[in-house]
């Protein structure tokens, strides 16, 4: 089954759980051709007049200017991507499920509905983009899903619900936070970036298009990797400058914006929080510090809903006309758990380089025997919630593959990244006795 995300800060379409194409929602408009993607972004700076980002939130016939071959508006350039989209499907006409943000308006989605089928695509359904990433995670009563987009955040109210079919997820509401969105926060990084070059060499890389886009390119890797550490260099006139950046400096710049996002969320609770945020440097920690119960969303939570429950949103019957039709979902099956299954036991040991050291209360990697010294640390902390990772003030940690700069919840299996070494939770169960 085809699955697309239209989150424009990466429009993603996976087929049966495996990424077809992840890219940006932004084009770039020139005379002869049009781009789109990772290949628009690198452009953006050199020619910013012709790059556009807006289409995918605006959705409707707003003029573009100035227009390039097949373009004159917003929805000619959701048309062109979501054929660059069905290219990558390989299918002629293929079927799809469109998972859309929960702020998309009732108009929105008639037009969306009309380019989809005009570039070849056949709409089984629309899904609520916050209903299908939460629905197979465990919260009691409500919860609150935080998503990133280019131009805003959008915090949604889930309600769990009784029903004869069983407890559902249905959004109750969605607010909008525009000063969050990810276009605005990175150029508030790109301002640190070019205060450290101006600082430490005396060129400002903002005043040559060539060398911003050589910023711009830099900070967005990094950012993607979850570096602790930036290290940006620009290149002009054969003269090679480099300063570096840290995450922490990127997230006091971001502050401002965080605490509007907190001011908008008001009272504390549970936040399922979606791979994109939890990307933003220090958004996550922020919103911890803040008294806020985290529910970090994997990047598959949404495709691995889909799965789950295709017979939810794709039952099998058919129109009197013989076609399947579109169909609007807002609430799926409740399917997340309090009870930590085989996947999910508490680790007993801490398992670096062949050396397992117990778990009690809690551990640091720097305790570890394995330990180098230089290398990043962390603590693992077994607590009445479970246990879960806690990486050192700065310290560049992957969990999972997953960067975190905030205290995350883990389980036996998992493994932690910091540096050259990898560290491994695992449970160590005793064997039966002789008696």
């Amino acid at each position: 089954m085809l699955v697309l995300d239209i989150n424009d800060a990466e429009i993603t379409l996976t087929r049966d759980g495996d990424e077809l194409y992840r890219q940006p929602g932004v084009a770039n408009v020139a005379p002869k051709a049009t781009v789109f993607g990772h290949e628009a972004l690198k452009l953006s700076r050199l020619h910013p007049q012709h790059s556009h980002n807006e289409f995918w939130q605006r959705l409707n016939a707003d003029p573009v200017t100035p227009h390039g071959r097949g373009v004159a508006n917003q929805a000619d350039l959701v048309y062109l991507q979501l054929q660059e989209l069905r290219a990558a499907s390989g299918e002629k006409r293929p079927a799809v499920v469109i998972v859309a943000p929960s702020a998309l308006t009732s108009e929105q989605f008639a037009i969306l509905l009309g380019i989809a089928a005009e570039a070849g695509f056949d709409v089984r359904a629309i899904l609520d983009a916050s209903v299908a990433a939460a629905c197979q995670h465990a919260w009691d009563g409500s919860c609150r899903v935080v998503d990133v987009s280019l131009h805003r955040a959008t915090v949604a109210q889930l309600e769990r619900v009784d029903t004869e079919e069983g407890p559902m997820v249905r959004r109750s509401a969605v607010d909008e936070i525009p000063a969050a969105g990810f276009a605005a926060l990175a150029e508030g990084w790109i301002d640190v970036v070019a205060d450290r070059f101006v600082d430490g060499t005396r060129f400002d890389p903002l005043r040559i298009a060539g060398t911003e886009q050589q910023v711009f390119d830099q900070l967005l890797t990094g950012i993607d990797d979850g570096a602790a550490e930036l290290a940006i260099e620009v290149n002009h006139q054969d003269v090679t400058r480099r300063v570096s950046v840290s995450r922490r400096a990127l997230t006091q710049k971001s502050t401002p914006r965080y605490e509007l996002f907190a001011r908008a969320l008001g009272t504390t609770g549970a936040l399922a929080v979606s791979h994109r945020a939890l990307r933003l440097p220090g958004f996550a920690g922020f919103l911890q510090d803040a008294g806020h119960r985290l529910l970090p969303l994997p990047p598959d939570a949404i495709s691995s809903a889909v799965r789950e429950h295709a017979g939810v949103i794709l039952p099998d019957q058919e129109d009197a006309d013989g076609s399947s039709g579109t169909r609007l979902v807002a609430s799926l099956p409740a399917t997340g758990t309090f009870s930590p299954g085989p996947s999910a036991r508490l680790p007993t040991h801490v398992v670096c380089e062949a050396v397992a050291v117990p778990l009690v209360n809690e551990i640091a990697a720097s305790e570890h025997p394995a330990f180098r010294p230089g290398s990043p640390d962390f603590q693992v902390r077994l607590g009445e919630n479970g246990v879960s990772v806690v990486p050192a003030p700065g310290a560049a940690v992957t969990l999972n593959g997953m960067p975190i700069d905030f205290e995350h919840p883990a389980a036996a299996g998992d493994t932690i990244d910091c540096g050259s070494l990898a560290y491994q939770l695992i449970s160590v169960i005793d064997g039966p006795s002789d008696g």
